[in-house]
């Protein structure tokens, strides 16, 4: 986590907040440190997403391809 960070205030599910609050104590983080990395990784998620939705359109190349381009072989793998 940032050592720039800014307080904020939200309201959580008493359920979630506890289950939050668990998970911190049991990890040894903070519930900072929770939310932040959840939200990171949701982010994460969104731009692969994205990145996914962009390239869907390209060619596909199959795996065989690949090999020729590259001018490898299944044996080379295995080796």
């Amino acid at each position: 986590m940032s050592n720039l960070s800014e307080k904020t205030t939200i309201y959580l599910n008493p359920k979630v907040k506890s289950f939050i609050k668990h998970k911190a104590v049991a990890d040894r983080l903070s519930v900072s440190q929770i939310v932040n990395e959840h939200f990171a990784d949701m982010l994460e998620d969104i731009e692969d997403a994205q990145v996914v939705k962009k390239r869907r359109r390209e060619p596909t190349v199959s795996f065989e391809e690949v090999l020729k381009e590259s001018g490898l072989t299944f044996d080379d793998l295995r080796s």
